[in-house]
């Protein structure tokens, strides 16, 4: 009887692991410590090349981290970095960059690896803050 009882109990643990371990987007946000703004691919896929908007770009991902202007263009860049997934260990440095023409059309959109760092935190700094 106590045998039946510790193995029903095992096996609610072991299944619960299991079905833990199959959210794995849960699982990779447990314990990271995020900054800036992560634009998704469906976020991207909204987003049409000579043919969006400087409105349409806020209105899907909000306000630009920074701004520059480039060979006649203006580049919105959204900065994100993740550090510290405690599950799975995996850091995210990304931007992605929105560059439009005069008339503040898309011209293109495209992710890039991370800015490097300015912190004084070793941690933050390789993470790309």
């Amino acid at each position: 009887m106590l045998k039946n009882k510790i193995r029903i109990c095992l096996t609610v643990i072991c299944l619960a692991s299991v079905t833990a371990c199959g959210s794995v987007k849960g699982l990779s946000d447990f314990g990271a410590m995020k900054t800036g703004t992560q634009i998704s691919a469906a976020q991207m896929a909204s987003v049409i090349d000579k043919k969006s908007t400087q409105a349409d770009v806020i209105a899907v991902v909000g306000q630009p981290n920074r701004k520059t202007e480039a060979g006649g263009n203006t580049v919105w860049y959204y900065d994100f970095t993740q550090i510290g997934q405690a599950i799975i260990g995996k850091n995210i440095s990304e931007t992605t960059a929105f560059e439009f023409n005069k008339k503040g059309v898309v011209v293109t959109h495209y992710k890039t690896g991370g800015q490097g760092g300015t912190s004084s935190n070793p941690l933050l700094k390789a993470a790309g803050q």
